[in-house]
């Protein structure tokens, strides 16, 4: 019975291992059949191109045509290798229509690609040979120097373009990690008061602790998109933390402390008004420390003026 056991539990592992690889091997196929890394593939084909051009020195391979031409042999490497790049851009695009519309699996991707480098060499051998002149063709040891030219301008771009979608994935797995490890953390409120120190700590919308300072140092809190003003005093002078959270998420967090919501755009700290006065049907408060005079709007007027009456009877 144990052995069993143990035999289901190992296809168990094996059938997860397999699909595991199966997945991986998708992600790579979709990536390099993806425009991006199509785009990619022929930047750096390009790249390689003119490396080869100006360091690679190919001119030994005009060694096995007869030059009849008077044109330039750097010349007539650069249109033979501009032909060449031509049909292997032409052929990337013809694969990306088709991988759009079908299904294309490994193999024949594989296949595509061979085609594509005959076709290359091809067309390589043919171009050198019209702008040469037209002479005798060593179409052996030419067609073999120019696949040695051509699998360096296309492994390169392939072993590049490989590593980036490593390293996207790297990525994308560290993202998923921490989304997961901030699923996993208990939810903090924006702002909280510790019992019995006074002290409001505020947090990020990441639920970071970011700042710390003592209640009746706010003066009051002014919203900016998905951000926060918050005016405090430092040493009898006012000065300003920008948080990164709104308004409504700190109105709710700190719900039953002297910080109210007044406005649409302002909470106020009750324990700093200094005066209340009328403008028409709505309030002002002006506060201690501070010339800016803080608006309350007719939603809030009668929850404002019953909040400041109760805290004068206090005092």
């Amino acid at each position: 019975m144990l052995f069993w056991v143990k035999t289901f539990k190992f296809d168990m592992k094996e059938q997860q291992n397999n699909f595991t690889q199966a997945q991986n091997l998708a992600k790579i196929e979709q990536f390099f059949q993806s425009k991006t890394a199509t785009m990619l593939f022929l930047a750096l084909s390009l790249f390689f191109a003119i490396l080869l051009v100006v360091f690679g020195q190919p001119v030994v391979v005009l060694n096995f045509t007869d030059q009849l031409s008077t044109i330039h042999p750097l010349i007539q490497l650069t249109l033979t290798i501009v032909a060449g790049l031509i049909v292997l851009t032409a052929s990337r695009v013809l694969l990306l229509i088709f991988c759009n519309r079908f299904t294309f699996s490994p193999i024949g991707y594989l296949l595509w690609v061979m085609v594509e480098l005959i076709g290359i060499i091809a067309t390589l051998c043919t171009i050198l040979w019209v702008v040469s002149g037209g002479g005798h063709l060593q179409l052996g040891p030419l067609a073999g120097d120019m696949l040695l030219g051509t699998i360096f301008v296309t492994a390169m771009p392939y072993t590049i373009s490989f590593l980036i979608f490593l390293l996207q994935q790297e990525q994308h797995e560290k993202h998923m990690l921490q989304e997961e490890l901030e699923r996993l953390q208990p939810a903090r409120p924006a702002a909280d008061t510790p019992a019995g120190n006074g002290i409001i700590n505020f947090h990020n919308r990441s639920n970071r602790l970011v700042f710390s300072i003592e209640s009746q140092s706010i003066l009051y809190i002014e919203a900016a998109d998905n951000y926060t003003n918050i005016h405090y005093l430092n040493d009898g002078h006012e000065e300003t933390y920008i948080l990164h959270n709104t308004l409504k998420v700190l109105e709710a967090a700190l719900a039953g402390t002297t910080l109210m919501r007044c406005h649409r755009g302002y909470m106020v700290n009750l324990e700093n008004v200094r005066r209340l006065q009328r403008e028409g049907s709505s309030l002002q408060l002006e506060l201690g420390g501070t010339t800016k005079v803080i608006p309350v709007t007719k939603t809030y007027t009668e929850t404002i003026a019953g909040r400041l009456a109760a805290l004068a009877e206090k005092q």
